[in-house]
């Protein structure tokens, strides 16, 4: 009987320990919770203590990174164009005497105009398409110009295959882009205004 009640009160004991001990555990984790919630509360709040010293190093690198996407994204802004260029006069086929009107032999030559944007003298690659009655290209060529600033030019490209002049219908400029170091010798310009 003594033993049972020994073993009972050892028992007890034990589990009171525990209990006592769980408890106290689970306070101090309990703690160690709270202190997160203030160490987070101080981060949110800006408050004092480390975790302010934490938070306004965040602060400070979020601040650096913000100020850096600023200055690599700057608003975009639309470019002019090197140049403009109009199609002035297309390439006409051989045209055979007829009522009213004259023979004619086939023009295999176009005329165009460019007006320089740039602030100083450049020399522009121009492609023209020569386009049949489809839509689809039948020719192209490519010209050289030099123009001064702001100036403008009228110029001539003529067709790489003379022969497909009966089948062009339109004439448009396809590219113009600047061609740096290059050297217009070829067309020659038929007409030069300011």
């Amino acid at each position: 009987m003594v033993r049972t009640r020994l073993k009972m009160a050892a028992t007890l004991t034990v589990v009171v320990l525990a209990l006592t001990g769980f408890q106290t555990g689970h306070g101090s984790g309990s703690g160690g919770g709270s202190g997160k919630s203030k160490s987070g509360k101080s981060r949110d709040d800006d408050s004092g203590g480390g975790c302010s010293s934490d938070e306004k190093s965040n602060d400070d690198y979020s601040g650096s990174g913000g100020s850096g996407s600023q200055m690599t994204a700057p608003t975009p802004t639309t470019s002019r164009a090197v140049a403009d260029v109009v199609v002035v006069d297309c390439v006409k086929p051989a045209q055979k005497k007829r009522k009213g009107k004259p023979a004619r032999k086939a023009d295999t030559t176009a005329t165009l105009r460019i007006t320089s944007n740039s602030a100083y003298t450049e020399t522009f690659a121009v492609t023209l398409e020569f386009k049949g009655s489809a839509g689809s290209a039948v020719d192209s060529a490519e010209a050289l110009v030099t123009v001064e600033g702001g100036a403008t030019k009228t110029f001539e490209v003529a067709m790489k295959t003379p022969k497909a002049v009966g089948q062009v219908k339109n004439c448009r400029v396809y590219d113009v882009r600047e061609a740096p170091g290059a050297t217009a010798a070829t067309p020659t310009p038929s007409a030069t205004s300011s």
